[in-house]
């Protein structure tokens, strides 16, 4: 089907600290999306938006811009989704999680 269609693939990439942010972790992806032909696959990387029920943070700026030019070298297509609302605590999944209040047990960081 994507032979005959031509279309490109999207896939969203949530980035946690420590979690799935690492070098060897953007090197891991980009080998596993080599396989879609003619690389007609895109990355669409999104930092974590902190929530206080979740255990898991914001990768560094850094980080970010580490793993997508990771991607980007192996011939991996990537951009970084711009959070808007950080400041304020209302950047999506900020928000919902502010008024619904429900408990969050299951984003915990295996152990």
């Amino acid at each position: 089907m994507l032979l005959a269609t031509h279309r490109r693939i999207s896939f969203e990439y949530t980035l946690l600290a420590g979690v799935n942010d690492r070098p060897e972790h953007a090197q891991q992806l980009a080998a596993l999306l080599r396989g879609f032909p003619d690389m007609r696959s895109h990355v669409n990387l999104i930092p974590w938006n902190a929530v206080d029920e979740a255990e898991f943070r914001r990768p560094a700026k850094r980080a970010v811009e580490a793993f997508q030019r990771i991607l980007e070298d192996r011939g991996v297509p990537a951009t970084v989704r711009i959070s808007r609302g950080l400041d304020a605590a209302a950047a999506c999944g900020q928000l919902r999680n502010m008024y619904q209040k429900q408990p969050l047990d299951q984003f915990t960081v295996p152990s």
